[in-house]
């Protein structure tokens, strides 16, 4: 299995050893974290967060030059793709949408300091999740699936319950697809669109300057007005005082 690994390679490509620390520092992250992939999925947790723990150890010079901001980003990331894994190997996939929701919400008021540290911590919270029905199968699963493929991939555009069950249709029967997405997701279609976009929102406002309007209108909202009542009824606070809430927990790292 050693020799699959990315991480085993990237010292010897010219385009990772001459970047800046900064940036070889988060291509080591993104290759170390898609690396533990090959453990996750085979059970071998301890051996996964061992080989992390080393990398880690092996470039700590490395990682140092990493903001708090960076290292979180990085997290964010990686929750993503534990979730994403448990998602397409198990019948209830709620759990893990509710336990990546809940990590991202954490991270907000607990930027990552020690990288490792959370690392295992999140290791142990999605282990415990693929220990229950691992790699079953249920036959809603895959209309659920496609169906939050579908929006997440039509995040950016004007995407209604209507235009789902159109494309539902091409594969099952969409009324049996819609309640079977409920079960799963313990959510409508619709409530799952809006969920979507105002994450997609959160990541424009963290990670851009955008302006509110501009992020409402790539996002295909109906107006700014439309756009900031939703997002206040979500997220508890306007797109403004979001940004500006994430800016004074990041601006000490800066």
């Amino acid at each position: 299995m050693d020799d699959l690994f990315y991480t085993r390679y990237l010292n010897h490509l010219k385009s990772y050893v001459h970047q800046q620390p900064e940036k070889k520092a988060l291509i080591l992250l993104g290759y170390i974290q898609r690396d533990f992939l090959r453990y996750y999925r085979r059970g071998m947790l301890v051996e996964g967060f061992e080989f992390i723990k080393n990398n880690i150890d092996k470039n700590k010079d490395l990682i140092r030059s990493l903001t708090a901001a960076q290292k979180t980003s990085q997290m964010h990331s990686f929750i993503d793709d534990l979730a994403h894994e448990g998602i397409q190997n198990h019948v209830e996939i709620y759990p893990f949408l509710e336990l990546q929701q809940r990590y991202h919400n954490l991270l907000r008021d607990q930027p990552v300091d020690d990288y490792l540290e959370w690392v295992q911590r999140v290791i142990n919270s999605f282990s415990s999740l693929m220990k229950v029905d691992n790699l079953s199968f249920s036959s809603r699963l895959e209309s659920t699936l496609d169906i939050i493929y579908y929006i997440n991939t039509n995040v950016y555009h004007k995407v209604t319950v209507k235009d789902v069950l159109i494309h539902a249709n091409q594969y099952c029967n969409p009324a049996k697809a819609q309640r079977d997405f409920r079960d799963e997701m313990q959510m409508s279609i619709s409530e799952f669109i809006g969920v979507q976009k105002m994450r997609a929102a959160q990541e424009l406002l963290r990670s851009t300057d955008s302006t509110v309007k501009k992020i409402a209108e790539k996002l295909k909202f109906y107006d700014l007005n439309d756009f900031s009542k939703q997002f206040k009824r979500k997220v508890g606070m306007s797109p403004l005082e979001y940004r500006k809430t994430i800016f004074r927990k990041v601006l000490p790292d800066n």
